[in-house]
């Protein structure tokens, strides 16, 4: 890796963690020299990465232009939007829909309350895959080659008392995720939380992502988590049909060109 890009992203990720930061706060953030730091910061001010506020960086607004990218530069990513907004209509639940890239767990559409703390955001956070329940609903799909190789990059950090630790632990949890066709998360992330999540994929068969409900754990019973998880497999097929159409009027349109 370079280290000049890589300091610049770990002062990005800095400003995010402590929802805007000094100078100070930044040179004792990284333990670089206070030239380094400003230098790093002015490039990332030229770029509009960084805006200096009374003496406070903060991140820039590019950052809304790029979210918007990402979110929509997948066609069946607009599905899942559709899929999301649905979904938290017919749900008490919060509802969204996460991907995995570099084997972290991003979530890409939803109003989630639990993640409203920037530091849900960077590394380190809890967007491990083992400890959400998008996470294993994603690798169980995966060969265990995948999921070692993520297991190798990340480990097994603990976010709570209750998340998985071992990877013992983790492929027997995946075993009854396949087997009962979905995740579940009880305060693994987040203390008192609760979610469940579901792989969906392409016509084809690749894992695109997972669609989760979300809640707090205390309003859990036997007749709630069996609602919840009928209205989840209710989505994932909404998903999976409105992928399927989406691809079906694309090569249409391409035979008729």
């Amino acid at each position: 890796m370079l280290k000049t890009t890589a300091a610049s992203l770990a002062l990005v990720d800095h400003i995010l963690e402590l929802e805007g930061a000094t100078m100070g706060e930044l040179v004792e953030a990284t333990d670089l020299a206070k030239s380094t730091v400003h230098a790093h910061l002015k490039t990332l001010a030229e770029y509009g990465y960084v805006v200096n506020v009374d003496n406070e960086y903060h991140l820039g607004a590019k950052f809304c232009h790029l979210g918007d990218y990402v979110r929509t530069r997948k066609d069946y990513y607009r599905v899942a939007q559709e899929t999301v907004s649905w979904l938290d209509s017919e749900s008490s639940m919060d509802a969204d829909f996460a991907v995995e890239e570099h084997g972290r767990i991003v979530s890409l559409y939803g109003d989630l309350e639990f993640a409203n703390s920037p530091r849900f955001l960077i590394d380190g956070s809890p967007f491990h895959v083992h400890t959400t329940c998008s996470g294993k609903a994603i690798i169980a799909e995966y060969p265990e080659t995948r999921v070692r190789e993520i297991i190798d990059r990340w480990g097994l950090p603990a976010a709570t008392d209750d998340s998985i630790t071992t990877e013992e632990e983790l492929f027997a949890e995946l075993a009854t995720v396949r087997e009962q066709g979905y995740a579940e998360n009880s305060s693994e992330a987040v203390e008192g939380f609760w979610a469940i999540g579901k792989a969906v994929k392409s016509p084809r068969g690749e894992v695109y992502g997972s669609l989760n409900l979300s809640g707090p754990a205390y309003v859990i019973d036997e007749e709630t988590r069996a609602t919840q998880v009928e209205l989840l497999e209710r989505a994932a097929e909404r998903f999976e049909q409105g992928v399927a159409e989406l691809y079906r009027t694309q090569a249409d349109e391409a035979n008729e060109a």
